[in-house]
């Protein structure tokens, strides 16, 4: 009975972890810090690995736009702005849509109004948006990532793996992005590449208690109690009285059959 909690707990805990880190959208990147990024470079490029788009979907070029809707149209997104540093999501979202209707060609708006339908669990939407931004603009890693959640968030795991490869392709400083894709490798099964990512995250940010309990957790599942153990202490060192490690702790101590490694399981 005492395993089928600890499951159950490890699996609530391991959701909200994810979601968090959804909230976040990468580490160290803040939702509010990429709703007010600056404006990007805008320039076409049109992108292989980008599923189920053609050319004609890209977003249009601004020189094609009317100066003075594309002028409208900024006023409407600064007008979003305010709205969204005081939490009205709604109202921003219907301003940048009109912003959109006047100048379609704004970056800007797409990449905001694609963070307020993920913000708002509209994933579909949020996918759409950015399946458009990664087709235009095939350098800036966050709209690949954004994308690989909007996909993640769907079930749509091998989708949402393309898209998080190729944000840690173009920039793999992030420790949030080996994290994610960590994530979708476990889900998707593919044990290996699941535990390379984690500890890629684990190693370049050590002390992240949301990486060190997902690792732990997913030696746990697949049975490599050594591995598990030796975490789950340096989890205690750093949290004594984390509820989830010490769960975890206590299940490694119960299970009987053979105690493997990682190293004799791959043999």
């Amino acid at each position: 009975m005492i395993q089928f909690w600890i499951a159950v707990v490890g699996m609530l805990v391991l959701g909200v972890i994810f979601l968090r880190r959804f909230m976040i959208l990468e580490h160290g990147v803040t939702l509010k810090s990429l709703l007010f990024r600056k404006k990007n470079i805008f320039r076409h490029v049109e992108h292989p690995e980008t599923l189920n788009l053609t050319v004609e979907e890209m977003l249009p070029a601004a020189e094609t736009v009317n100066p003075k809707d594309r002028a409208k149209a900024d006023s409407l997104v600064r007008k979003a702005e305010i709205g969204l540093k005081r939490g009205a999501l709604k109202e921003s979202e219907q301003l940048l849509i009109k912003a959109l209707a006047l100048d379609p060609s704004s970056v800007e708006a797409h990449n905001k109004l694609g963070l307020i339908y993920l913000q708002q669990g509209m994933f579909g939407k949020a996918e759409s948006i950015y399946r458009k931004l990664t087709l235009t603009l095939s350098h800036e890693p966050a709209y690949f990532g954004n994308l690989g959640m909007a996909l993640y968030s769907q079930g749509k795991l091998d989708d949402a793996k393309v898209f998080y490869k190729k944000a840690l392709e173009i920039d793999a400083t992030r420790p949030g992005r080996f994290f994610s894709l960590g994530r979708i490798f476990t889900e998707l099964n593919e044990v290996e590449e699941a535990i390379a990512h984690l500890k890629k995250a684990v190693e370049m940010d050590p002390r992240n208690l949301d990486y060190l309990l997902t690792l732990a957790q997913l030696y746990v599942d697949k049975n490599l109690p050594v591995e598990a153990k030796q975490l789950l202490g340096e989890i205690l060192l750093i949290s004594p009285d984390n509820e989830m490690a010490l769960l975890l702790m206590d299940k490694t101590r119960e299970e009987d059959g053979p105690k493997v490694t990682l190293d004799e399981k791959a043999e």
